[in-house]
């Protein structure tokens, strides 16, 4: 007979299934990653990517001992963990990691098979409200922004230019009234437009890339032209509103990065007096164009 206490709660039960499953706690070192990798001989091909955006995490000190265990089975194969193994031996750390040993030998088909927790569910578990806007911003800034991504589209596979959940979380610890106050705004005139050319959180980066962390109402002007809620034809805001309305109808996607070089653009010629412009273009192979203030 065994006694559990959980929350003050003793439950008795008996063990009735024994099994050949072992866990212990190991100071993984780069010289035991180096033991460890001896049996990784079925495993899946390692990402070079995925290692070195394990091994930027390590040297950043954003590796966090989570409790995630390296696996092996009953032969001894290892079966999960090698690309933290690998970023050990790169990055010099060492970590506290559970090793399990003795898993079926059929186990690893099970792996990576259920919903990762993602940034917006950290983000509702520490009690943050609109969570799934507010990541999709912070991950859009740190892409566009922090990072000068060139890609087209706002999702990304690629680790480098994103943050871990961890990270987002810190993120919104630290910003988030403003990042909050451009969310409301910005859904505020997104809800009153009667086409959607743009998302809510494509909207809110062209503010924060306009205005900051606090956009004037200036910059919430153009963001209601860019929705069609207020229009001059003949203007370098029109002529971005009609081009993404006709992408909208076609279901012709644009390229966002190109949306953005042109929302800059148009911006410079709206806080310019909003003269009369019948066409401008920017092409995605150049830097974005420096924001007029």
């Amino acid at each position: 007979m065994r006694t559990e206490v959980l929350n003050n709660v003793s439950y008795n039960y008996v063990t009735k299934k024994q099994t050949d499953l072992t866990v212990s706690l190991v100071y993984i070192t780069p010289e035991i990653a180096q033991h460890y990798l001896t049996y990784n001989t079925k495993n899946r091909k390692h990402s070079e990517r995925s290692i070195r955006f394990l091994v930027q995490q390590m040297e950043k000190g954003l590796f966090i001992e989570n409790g995630e265990s390296i696996v092996f089975d009953k032969n001894m194969h290892l079966t999960d963990g090698q690309h933290r193994l690998m970023a050990i031996i790169k990055s010099g750390k060492s970590y506290h990691i559970p090793v399990v040993k003795g898993v079926e030998i059929k186990s690893m088909a099970t792996y990576d098979t259920g919903k990762n927790r993602s940034s917006a569910d950290v983000l509702s578990i520490n009690g943050y409200k609109q969570s799934t806007k507010l990541s999709a911003l912070i991950k859009t800034i740190y892409k566009y922004v922090d990072k000068g991504s060139k890609t087209a589209k706002t999702s990304t596979t690629n680790r480098i230019e994103t943050l871990t959940n961890q990270q987002v979380l810190e993120y919104c610890n630290k910003n988030h009234n403003w990042l909050v106050n451009i969310n409301n705004n910005i859904n505020s005139i997104y809800n009153k437009s009667s086409f959607k050319v743009l998302t809510t959180t494509n909207l809110s980066l062209i503010a924060y890339m306009l205005g900051g962390k606090n956009p004037s109402d200036n910059v919430y002007t153009f963001i209601k032209h860019l929705c069609g809620l207020s229009k001059t034809e003949g203007t370098a805001t029109s002529y971005l509103y009609n081009k993404l309305i006709n992408a909208k109808i076609k279901r012709e996607p644009l390229n966002f990065y190109w949306i953005l070089g042109m929302s800059i653009k148009a911006w410079n010629y709206y806080i310019d007096g909003n003269p009369s412009v019948k066409f401008f273009k920017f092409n995605i192979d150049q830097k974005l164009p420096k924001i007029n203030k």
